[in-house]
């Protein structure tokens, strides 16, 4: 069954956790000019920076402020927010991200069980809490961006792949990519390796996330959770993980795993 606790202390923690790796990261970079290969119209302080902008919209968000726009938009309000930012020197923007998780860790808690809820890029409503998944996400995959183009270890614990799924789950309906979803139907169950589970039930084009009731799925993928991330996130290749068991499909469709990740926007 799939996993509904979402533990609010629990994404705060690897939020911090995370972030003080990303920090020392950055400290020890000899060149941020650098380009990333992942996304290569920023530089790392560029990438670095991003993840500096986007830290404070989960703030607003929660205060029902913040822009929040359309998926194919939002490339467009990154680079505005990224064009905004005074400057890009490590430190400055270390500093000011070390302020914004703070303020934002503090706000959170605030709230307790009565968390607001508000509507995220592409449209999906979302609690405030459960939005720090995604939040984390954005922290372990630059960080990994990164890390790739600078030759730095990056490990991803698999219990931040489940807090980062549980984050996205609700807002994953407004990712479909239309031209490869429009008129799917089928019903994927994503097992995450000592993890939880997720459900996807595609119908006619649309999607639900784990639809309550009885549900058969039409392939079954097991997956690495490092690696079902990099792969959904479209920073690897799905291949090499099929080749070497660390994503593994079943069911009555199994070949529809193949297509999977395509049919969202890369978050």
């Amino acid at each position: 069954m799939p996993t509904a606790t979402f533990d609010r202390t629990a994404v705060l923690d690897a939020i911090y956790q995370v972030a003080q790796r990303f920090l020392a990261m950055m400290e020890g970079v000899p060149d941020t000019a650098v380009r990333v290969a992942a996304t290569p119209e920023w530089t790392v302080a560029e990438a670095f920076a991003h993840v500096a902008t986007v830290t404070p919209r989960y703030s607003q968000g929660a205060r029902h402020e913040g822009e929040w726009v359309a998926v194919d938009a939002l490339s467009d309000l990154n680079a505005r927010q990224l064009a905004a930012v005074p400057t890009t020197d490590t430190g400055a923007v270390a500093a000011s991200l070390r302020v914004s998780l703070a303020e934002l860790a503090d706000q959170i808690s605030g709230y307790g069980d009565d968390q607001p809820v508000f509507a995220f890029h592409g449209g999906g409503r979302v609690g405030a809490d459960v939005a720090l998944g995604i939040l984390l996400g954005e922290l372990v995959v630059h960080g990994h961006d990164i890390a790739q183009s600078v030759s730095h270890p990056w490990p991803i614990a698999p219990a931040h792949v489940q807090l980062i799924m549980q984050g996205l789950g609700p807002v994953l309906p407004g990712w479909l990519d239309a031209d490869r979803s429009r008129g799917h139907t089928g019903r994927y169950e994503v097992r995450l390796r000592g993890q939880g589970t997720h459900r996807f039930a595609f119908d006619n084009g649309r999607l639900a996330m784990n639809p309550p009731g009885r549900f058969r799925a039409d392939a079954v993928i097991s997956a690495d959770p490092a690696t079902f991330l990099l792969v959904t996130y479209k920073r690897v290749s799905q291949w090499p993980a099929i080749a070497t068991g660390k994503l593994v499909a079943w069911g009555r469709r199994p070949w529809l795993a193949l297509s999977f990740a395509g049919r969202f926007h890369q978050p």
